[in-house]
Order: structure tokens, then C-alpha cells, then sequence
């Protein structure tokens, strides 16, 4: 079947582009597009990846005018016949377009169904189709880089350079026992754990980049608390670079959650500014504080504000209590002494356990030096989170949740194979594990994926894509 659908957003422009893929292409081509070239007298006669103008027609009706390119299988995007025909943009042409196409004989394309042919003949691997939709959806550089890095086969290629290191231990083992009379040399137990041990580890590697994966594609949940006052709505707006939230010298303005996403050195941050914590006065403020804690229990990464201006009190000590706890449970913390500006600071950031940062938020500044309390936050979480170190354009960090559950399986079923050889059991025995683990690979990044896995990847993209 062909399909076709608007590859472009929707709305005005001055360009919109309409895919149709399949089979009937060319020939839905020639009936809608006439070009205006003496050099060919059809739209089969165009060469293939040539541009041509000419009028977009339905039912011999002129539309709009446009170009028109080819694209012959296999080398098009979703390994189909492709024509692409980009008009005038604008809600009403787009669509009567791509209406021509439609009356012409193809069908409307499902989300994700251009990608998902892709993915089907083979044209792209399955973590490189789900990279694709990652760099539409991208917000920030580095989770735009990571998917532009995977879609070109980073991610699939370091999982098939592991599953054939695995595959090849296994093809030692076996060789041997299929072709006993042959002159072969049967793996020892111990060559097959020296070989083994390096995969095991690179594997265990792959799994453990899922944390910053998850963080780079889909941003960072953050919850900033403090007391009432400490100049949580400050942080949040100098973040923002924008009055997002009511700045107020009354204690306790903040009773509801306020919510701001930003892009600071390339990482999505999920800001959510929380109500001052302290006794409540009044049901309203009890309930704003209620919101604050649940908030926290959800996010990975807490920024406990507090004022650098003032002697520590109960409220302060009750933050840090909620800081050293998060901190338990193994997510980040960041202290912000606020307000450097009004008088010396009186907290010895050296006595927390985590990182602290003497700013003034109202004045984008840090205290004895040069540089932008805004800049300093993101150089501070790109050190927290080791950015740095993190080689986004390999492509080879997990990003999907379904991709991190193979890998920990196929880490199980290896680790099993290693506790099998040195629990001195044979050869064989830990080839079992090891084959179990090369299925786990398999449907990281293969068609041995069920097809409703497919099918729930690619809903999630848009029509056109």
C-alpha cells in the first residue's frame, strides 16, 4: 500500500512538503504533478534525486505550483519509492495536496508509519528509529546530539559489536562438540572466562549509561526548597530568565507548585518551585507545603535554597534534615546560599556533604567572582552529573526504557555464564546462558522485537515522520 501524509508542521509557512511512499509513488506522481522541463516527457521519465518544477493538479485541477523529487528504492529514506512534493505552506494548500494524493490512490500515513517502514526494510535499525523520534521531540543540544547520534546507527552498532564478541565464545564452544573428529582445540573453561570478562564489562558499562541516557532524552525533574523567603521564586525566574513566578518580600507567596522548563548547557531542566517549608499557618499553606514534599519524593535532583543573610534556624536545619535524607536515597543535591548580596554569609558550606553554591540570584551574580550565577549553575550540573565525561556524539549511552531491560537481561544471562564457569561446570552449560543473552541483544536492537512493540514505538510519532 502507499501511503502519504504533510511532513512538515502544520500551519503557516512558506514551504510545506508532502511524502508519499510505496509501490504506487511514481504513479500517483504522474498523476498529480505535471512538470514544466521539455527534457522529459513523463514524471517516470525524471531521473531519480532530481529536483523539477511544475504544477500540483487533482482530478486535472491545478492547485498549486511546486517541486517535485524522486526517490527510487532502496535509496530513499523508507526504502520504498518516495516522491516528495513541497508547496506553498499554509493550512489549506498542504492539505488539498495532500487530498490529491490521496483521491490519486494512496492512503493517509499512520504516525510514525514513514519511520516504521524504514525500520521494516531494513533501512534503519530499531534504537536508531526510536533516536529519530527522540531528535524531533530534542529540547536541549545534548539530547539533540545523543539522537542524531543514535539515528545514524551509534547505539545499534556498539550492541552488535557485543553480540558478536558473544556470538564468537559461543561458535568456539560448539564448533568443537559438533565436529569432534575434526583437529580442533576445545576452549578451556578459563580462555572462555578471559574472553568473557571484557564483554561482561562493556556490557555492565552500557547499563550503567542509562541514568545519564534517561536524563540527556527526556530533561531532569528538580524541585527547589527552602524556607519561606530564602528566594526560591528568584532562583526559579533567574533560571527561567523570565518572571515566572510572584517575587515577594512577604514570607510564604509560593503555595502552589510553579513549573518551568529550561535549557541550561544543553540539559533540559524540569524546575519546579516549591512552597516554603516551615509550620504551616493556615490550611492553604499546609496544603502548599503537602504539594512540596510530594514533589520532592519525585524528582532526581533537589536544590535546597537557603538565605545566606541570616542566622540558621529551625526551618533551615529541617531543609538540610530533608537534603542529607534525599541524599540517602540516591539522588542529587545542590545547596544555593542565596542573597550573598545583603550581608556576610554565615553558613560554613564545607559542613554539607554536598555541593553549594553562594550566589545572588536577584543580581545573576556569585559571590567573589566574575561569573553568572546562571552560568555557574550549569557548570555545577554538568559536574554533578559528569557530562563531560560522556560521549554524546557515540550514540552509545541506553536512552528507552525497553532497551535498558534487554541489557540487563543479557548482563544476567553473561553473569550467569561466568558463575557457571567458575562454579566448574562445563563449556557448554555457560553457552546456554550466553545464547540467552545474545536473544536479549537481539531484541535490543533487531526484528526479533515482538511486532507490538514495534507498533507501541512508533505511535508516539508524529504523522508524517
Amino acid at each position: 500500500m502507499t501511503i502519504a501524509a504533510i511532513a512538515t508542521p502544520r500551519g503557516t509557512g512558506g514551504i510545506a512538503v508532502i511524502r508519499i511512499s510505496g509501490g504506487a509513488a511514481f504513479n500517483i506522481g504522474e498523476k498529480i504533478f505535471r512538470h514544466k522541463t521539455k527534457k522529459y516527457r513523463s514524471f517516470f521519465d525524471i531521473p531519480a534525486s532530481t529536483a523539477v518544477f511544475g504544477d500540483i493538479t487533482d482530478a486535472g485541477k491545478t492547485i498549486d505550483s511546486g517541486v517535485a523529487v524522486k526517490f527510487a528504492s532502496p535509496a530513499s529514506y523508507t526504502g520504498d519509492d518516495v516522491v516528495e512534493i513541497s508547496c506553498h505552506g499554509g493550512i489549506y494548500i498542504a492539505s488539498a495536496v495532500l487530498g490529491a494524493a490521496i483521491n490519486a490512490g494512496a492512503r493517509l500515513a499512520e504516525p510514525g508509519e514513514f519511520t516504521k517502514t524504514a525500520y521494516l526494510n531494513g533501512k534503519i535499525s530499531l534504537t536508531g528509529a526510536e533516536a529519530v523520534g527522540r531528535l524531533i521531540a530534542a529540547a536541549g543540544e545534548a539530547g539533540a546530539r545523543l539522537a542524531s547520534a543514535q539515528s545514524r546507527g551509534g547505539l545499534a552498532k556498539k550492541i552488535g559489536a557485543i553480540s558478536d564478541k558473544i556470538k564468537d565464545i559461543i561458535s568456539e564452544v560448539y564448533v568443537f562438540i559438533d565436529y569432534p573428529g575434526e583437529d580442533l582445540t576445545d576452549i578451556s573453561p578459563g580462555d572462555m572466562l578471559e574472553k568473557l570478562i571484557p564483554v561482561k564489562e562493556e556490557l555492565e558499562a552500557l547499563k550503567a549509561s542509562y541514568g545519564i541516557g534517561k536524563i540527556v532524552a527526556d530533561g531532569l525533574d528538580c524541585a527547589i526548597i527552602g524556607k519561606p523567603n530564602a528566594g526560591k521564586s528568584t532562583l526559579l525566574n533567574m533560571l527561567s530568565r523570565g518572571d515566572v513566578a510572584i517575587v515577594h518580600d512577604t514570607p510564604g507567596t509560593t503555595r502552589d507548585i510553579v513549573w518551568s522548563k529550561v535549557v541550561i548547557n544543553g540539559i533540559v531542566l524540569n524546575l519546579y518551585d516549591t512552597a516554603g517549608i516551615r509550620a504551616p499557618d493556615g490550611e492553604v499553606e499546609r496544603a502548599g507545603i503537602e504539594k512540596a514534599r510530594a514533589k520532592i519524593e519525585e524528582c532526581a535532583l533537589i536544590v535546597g535554597v537557603f538565605d545566606a543573610g541570616e542566622d540558621y534556624g529551625e526551618d533551615d536545619y529541617s531543609i538540610l534534615e530533608i537534603l542529607h535524607r534525599e541524599q540517602e536515597n540516591g539522588k542529587k543535591i545542590l545547596a544555593i546560599l542565596n542573597k550573598c548580596d545583603v550581608s556576610p554569609i554565615v553558613l560554613d558550606a564545607s559542613k554539607t556533604s554536598f555541593p553549594a553554591l553562594t550566589i545572588s540570584a536577584k543580581n545573576n551574580t556569585v559571590l567573589d567572582s566574575d561569573i553568572s550565577a546562571y552560568d555557574a549553575f550549569g557548570e555545577l550540573l554538568e559536574t554533578i552529573y559528569a557530562l563531560g565525561g560522556c560521549d554524546l556524539d557515540s550514540g552509545e549511552i541506553l536512552t528507552e526504557e525497553r532497551q535498558y531491560f534487554e541489557i540487563c537481561a543479557a548482563c544476567g544471562n553473561v553473569d550467569s555464564a561466568v558463575a557457571a564457569l567458575r562454579g566448574g561446570f562445563t563449556q557448554d552449560t555457560a553457552g546456554l546462558d550466553l545464547e540467552l543473552a545474545v536473544k536479549n541483544l537481539d531484541r535490543c536492537d533487531s526484528k526479533a522485537v515482538s511486532e507490538d512493540i514495534v507498533d507501541r514505538i512508533f505511535k508516539n510519532f508524529c504523522i508524517g515522520k
